[in-house]
């Protein structure tokens, strides 16, 4: 066999493997926000000496295009890159080793459609009970500090979330809905819970891990446990079409449906709150609800591809489905 084309990290460890994601990870985040670094004096008309003080001022006009400037340079190269590269790196192709190169089925999209829309009355419902959580009170400091990290989030997402253009609305758009959908699962999905996969031999903690991951990456405590669910969802989701183009759309519905709502609210079109939109108090919904993600999931499971055992002989690294 032509050694040129052997993929150039083949013979790594599943441990070694994920050492060389996270420094590939760290090395390509770096580079990236030097250059957004270099790149906002011309952009911005703001130095370096001045840079990191006007991303803390909200009250200043600049800092807000700032911010989403430095939002799109994350989603590349904390995720996108990084996960593309580790494609290249451990099989010689970006979109086989993300399993990117194959669709789903369209029944799998539209259950995954059905999914996201079902499971949103369970989720509030878990968001709520998230935010209900109290520690022990030797703890109140570490409470004291997530209340205050979680406030300071909460501030950021409604400054983004402010649209009072079309145009705004459609950055908005990609950056929170198609951005993140895109990097978020090439990396947590396709890479993460792959290398845990291979590297635990277990398919259910690898999607337990990177979903508590993928979570805790968020730095918002008091949505951690919904958000979790939701990176289950996406795991088992991926696992059992075989595409992480469904994961990818799930998510994409997951925060496309927030920018949409957040629009029309402030349109005049909707009342209320984005942030409220699917809750309620009916025990009944939400219990129907939290039924339904499991039901649907199986329907999945059920679609799953019959080749799911034996992809292509001609890989030459493991199959993450096996």
């Amino acid at each position: 066999m032509d050694n040129s084309k052997q993929p150039l990290l083949e013979s790594l460890t599943p441990f070694t493997r994920i050492l060389f994601s996270i420094l590939l990870v760290i090395s390509c985040f770096a580079a990236a926000f030097l250059l957004g670094m270099l790149l906002a004096w011309p952009l911005f008309g703001i130095g370096m000496k001045d840079l990191i003080s006007s991303m803390s001022d909200l009250t200043n006009v600049k800092t807000l295009p700032l911010l989403q400037y430095f939002q799109v340079i994350q989603s590349f190269g904390l995720f996108i890159i990084p996960a593309m590269l580790a494609g290249f790196f451990f099989e010689r192709s970006s979109l086989r080793y993300l399993c990117l190169d194959k669709p789903s089925r369209q029944a799998v999209y539209l259950i995954t459609l059905v999914l996201m829309f079902a499971s949103v009355p369970f989720i509030n419902w878990m968001i709520t009970a998230n935010e209900s959580m109290k520690l022990p009170a030797f703890l109140k400091g570490m409470e004291d500090w997530m209340k205050a990290t979680e406030d300071e989030a909460a501030k950021l997402t409604n400054a983004f979330m402010n649209m009072p253009t079309f145009a705004g609305f459609l950055f908005n758009m990609i950056m929170i809905a198609v951005l993140p959908a895109i990097g978020e699962e090439f990396m947590f999905r396709g890479l993460l819970q792959r290398l845990l996969k291979e590297w635990l031999g277990n398919i259910h903690f690898a999607i337990f891990i990177s979903a508590f991951l993928f979570s805790a990456m968020h730095m918002q405590f008091y949505g951690f446990f919904p958000r979790m669910m939701l990176g289950v969802m996406f795991g088992y989701l991926f696992y059992w079409s075989g595409s992480l183009w469904v994961p990818v759309c799930a998510h994409f519905i997951n925060n496309a449906s927030a920018v949409i709502v957040a629009y029309l609210i402030q349109q005049g079109i909707l009342k209320g709150s984005y942030e409220d939109f699917g809750s309620t108090e009916n025990a009944f919904l939400i219990l129907v609800s939290g039924l339904a993600i499991p039901a649907l999931l199986y329907l999945v499971y059920r679609l799953r591809p019959e080749n799911r055992h034996s992809r292509s002989k001609h890989t030459s690294s493991p199959n993450p489905f096996s």
